[in-house]
């Protein structure tokens, strides 16, 4: 006679179990964590498809993709709740959605001890810097054209200098330009109008033999100049300033205090921007890495993507080139402050004839929402 509570298998002469029993607050827990589960590794999924599926596909979903790494713990999360349970199952399912992820934890945090030792810059290198300087305004919107001469007269050690947002017109920019001089001795300077006096603007201690721009009609400027380092090698560095995310400093602070959390319409609003402009860097982004392929030198792409790597724009311009953070960073590498400083979207990448020494994104500078990111490239050998 079986026990109260045993139940038997379909087997013959099976061996009696004893059923679980959940109470109301487990049940509902489990069917919580499920949900949630579900949930999150399908936006996890959408997140690691991004940077191969053009915007216009996805539509709004666009938008998941700068949320990755939020949506990568919180998997890990459940697959840990999982596990606590002893739901061995559901936990290895959970976990096998992490294993793609883990090939771009380098994308986001790189581990001092890890990463690439440092080296010191010779003959053979170049150090670049890339800023986007917001027009020089700083979060109250006042002119700190000032503050921006000063810091550069300090920054040590650079050869050439990508700034984004430059406004020319604004009182005491013109500073800048006798600062680079100095520094350089006998200085280089390109620029190229983006928006009535708003432009991209490099600067290089070396000759610039060569230059020209890629207009992307409102989505998107690119300025490119060819450079002859020590007088052998030549480098095209590419200074990009694609479409914003059209996210306004309102918007970021309210994000940032949970208040857009109570405006549905504001918070769609901000939805949909972030995936039109997402089509919208897409689009040009094509035309931009066609002209990078076509470069008969080695290449530098540098400057304010507006987009994380989790992105088809990065997916595309890093086809072929390296990312000098993922080669050389530290630390968590965010390049844009609003947002809770979550989101790099700066960035240094480089031909496979060049290999990244250091890298760094200097988080003291404050004068601009986007933080300067240098970095020092050297040229591989010549046969």
């Amino acid at each position: 006679m079986s026990r109260k509570g045993d139940s038997y298998n379909s087997e013959p002469f099976g061996r009696p179990h004893h059923r679980k029993k959940h109470s109301l607050f487990g049940m509902l827990f489990l069917i919580i964590l499920l949900a949630l589960t579900f949930s999150l590794s399908v936006a996890l999924i959408i997140a690691y498809l991004t940077p191969y599926v053009a915007p216009a596909t996805f539509g709004s979903l666009t938008i998941v993709g700068i949320f990755a790494p939020i949506l990568y713990m919180g998997v890990a999360l459940c697959m840990l709740l999982w596990l606590v349970m002893g739901r061995w199952k559901s936990a290895g399912i959970v976990a096998l959605l992490l294993v793609p992820g883990l090939f771009r934890v380098s994308d986001f945090y790189n581990v001092d001890f890890i990463r690439k030792v440092e080296q010191k810059a010779d003959r053979g290198t170049i150090t670049l810097i890339s800023h986007n300087v917001r027009g020089f305004l700083d979060d109250n919107y006042r002119n700190v054209a000032a503050g921006y001469v000063d810091y550069y007269a300090e920054v040590e050690n650079y050869d050439v200098v990508c700034l984004q947002e430059f406004r020319r017109n604004l009182r005491g920019a013109d500073r800048l330009d006798s600062l680079f001089k100095a520094r350089f001795k006998t200085g280089y300077m390109r620029e190229v109008v983006e928006a009535g006096d708003v432009l991209l603007r490099t600067y290089s201690r070396y000759p610039i033999i060569a230059a020209g721009d890629i207009s992307g009609m409102g989505s998107g400027t690119t300025q490119w100049v060819d450079i002859v380092v020590n007088k052998r090698d030549t480098v095209r560095i590419f200074n990009n300033h694609l479409q914003t995310m059209s996210i306004s400093a309102n918007d970021s602070e309210d994000i940032e205090h949970g208040k857009i959390l109570q405006d549905g319409d504001r918070m769609m609003s901000i939805v949909e921007r972030i995936a039109n402009n997402s089509s919208i860097r897409a689009d040009y982004v094509d035309t931009l890495c066609m002209v990078i392929e076509a470069t008969p030198y080695n290449r530098v792409i540098c400057g304010d993507f507006n987009d994380t790597p989790m992105s088809y724009v990065y997916g595309e311009i890093i086809k072929n080139h390296k990312d000098a953070f993922v080669e050389c960073g530290s630390g968590f590498g965010y390049t844009f402050r609003p947002m809770y400083s979550t989101l790099r979207i700066d960035y240094i990448l480089h031909s496979e004839g060049m290999t990244a020494q250091n890298y760094a994104a200097d988080a003291e500078m404050t004068l601009s929402d986007h933080l300067p990111i240098k970095a020092s490239l050297k040229f591989a050998p010549q046969k």
